[in-house]
């Protein structure tokens, strides 16, 4: 196997300079740079990654923690930061904490990407003390945090309108007429999920229809709950002609469980969902929907830390606002 001594030689320059030429760092002539790429490829060399990483204290690795693996939210974001990372020849390592339960225990994740010499970390944390986000971005290498806001770290959380996007639901809903609106939430340990619903709720009390607290219960995420959340409604006796839910995987089993008992959708309860992810478009019937630009927020922290991470000057797109997708699941 050939080695940075071997290519020096072919080259005809230094090791020194075979070094520069790899990490970037320092002057090498055009002539010296062809004459190196030339004895790289004739001898089939592939620098050594450890080594360049020590030789330029950057391993060109980024970090990505994420609350779970589950769910299409979570898998758009990865596509959007591999996407980014690829276009600048950077790669990425994964920490999911799914499971870990308290915070102290999350960190510990964080600390594994820490461990590995990430030159940046990203973090999808929307339900993480602010105190505990504020420890780390002190303590560690640059960290972004996504879906979250973090007023006293602003340039470094990136998030979306979530408080907007529920509004946007009710005034949906109350233009189509609907007047027992009921609501599935979120996880309320967490920040979006709050802002969402809370948005919601606000505004059904701006135009005097206030929601009725017996119709709103919290879920979460997962299958199971889901199933739980909605059959303790629909066990509940209440009518209710609208169900709006946290996310379209809520959306998705409540469609099911609704037509399962007999339930029309939407001639009988119209159904509306939130994040607009890829397969709510493909739902029977297709899942109206409130569309946030979720792999827009996720490129835009990753940009953010590539700039933090290597000096770059990368243009940081604003994220846009929440909207609202009309298909067959409302009137």
């Amino acid at each position: 196997m050939a080695t940075i001594k071997d290519v020096a030689k072919l080259a005809e320059v230094g090791v020194g300079t075979v070094s520069r030429s790899l990490s970037g760092n320092g002057g090498v002539s055009a002539k010296a740079q062809q004459r190196i790429s030339q004895a790289m490829l004739q001898l089939n060399y592939r620098p050594n990654s450890f080594a360049r990483a020590l030789s330029t204290q950057r391993s060109n690795i980024i970090g990505v923690w994420l609350p779970s693996l589950s769910g299409s939210f979570h898998q758009h974001i990865l596509h959007a930061i591999e996407l980014e990372l690829r276009r600048h020849d950077k790669h990425l390592i994964l920490a999911n904490a799914e499971g870990a339960g308290s915070n102290e225990a999350c960190l510990q994740h964080l600390d594994y990407l820490i461990r590995r010499d990430c030159d940046g970390v990203l973090m999808v944390c929307p339900e993480m003390a602010v105190s505990d986000l504020l420890s780390a971005q002190a303590s560690y290498p640059p960290l972004v945090f996504i879906n979250h806001s973090v007023d006293l770290l602003s340039a470094e959380s990136f998030s979306v309108d979530h408080y907007l996007g529920g509004r946007l639901a009710a005034i949906a809903l109350l233009e189509q007429g609907h007047q027992n609106i009921a609501c599935i939430t979120g996880r309320l340990s967490a920040q979006d999920a709050q802002q969402r619903q809370q948005g919601f709720v606000n505004e059904l009390a701006r135009q005097d229809r206030p929601i009725n607290p017996r119709l709103v219960i919290e879920g979460s995420f997962d299958f199971e709950e889901c199933r739980a959340a909605i059959h303790q409604l629909l066990s509940s006796g209440l009518a209710f002609d609208a169900l709006f839910c946290g996310n379209d995987k809520v959306a998705l089993v409540a469609l099911s469980m609704l037509q399962s008992a007999g339930i029309k959708v939407p001639q009988q309860v119209a159904v509306l969902g939130y994040d607009n992810v890829d397969f709510a478009a493909y739902a029977s019937p297709p899942l109206s929907t409130i569309s946030i630009p979720i792999e827009q927020m996720a490129s835009a922290a990753c940009r953010r830390v590539l700039n933090m991470a290597y000096d770059l000057q990368l243009t940081i797109p604003k994220v846009e606002s929440p909207r609202f997708i009309a298909r067959a699941s409302t009137p």
